[in-house]
């Protein structure tokens, strides 16, 4: 039988690769908070009423965030995609420990909005 130590071994290295993954993922998810929350505005919405709250601001970063989700987003899936999926069925190595620890992507978002972040 393994010893706790052992057994960890195996799975604390995808952990931490996770973790990492993660810093990019709580970007995107925060772009993308962003974006659903004032990516609808454009220059005719100003002299709107019904929509309060859209700013120059607000419209002229709503490109630069939308092209940030994109690049951030399609980063962290490659990042999961080779190191989840490509990288163990090449070497031969089993899925479970990858993907057992895929959930800890979210700590580095779950951290920030625990500590009163938007």
């Amino acid at each position: 039988m393994r010893s706790v130590p052992s057994a960890l071994r195996g799975y604390l290295p995808p952990l931490l690769v996770h973790l990492l993954i993660g810093v990019p993922a709580a970007l995107a998810i925060l772009c993308m908070r962003w974006y659903i929350a004032y990516g609808h505005c454009d220059y005719d919405d100003l002299g709107r009423r019904d929509l309060d709250g859209c700013t120059y601001d607000q419209i002229e970063n709503g490109s630069f965030v939308l092209i940030g989700l994109t690049l951030i987003g399609v980063l962290v899936v490659l990042l999961l995609l080779l190191f989840d999926v490509l990288r163990p069925l090449y070497a031969g190595r089993p899925l479970k420990p990858r993907l057992l620890t895929l959930p800890a992507v979210l700590v580095p978002y779950t951290v920030y909005v625990t500590n009163g972040g938007w």
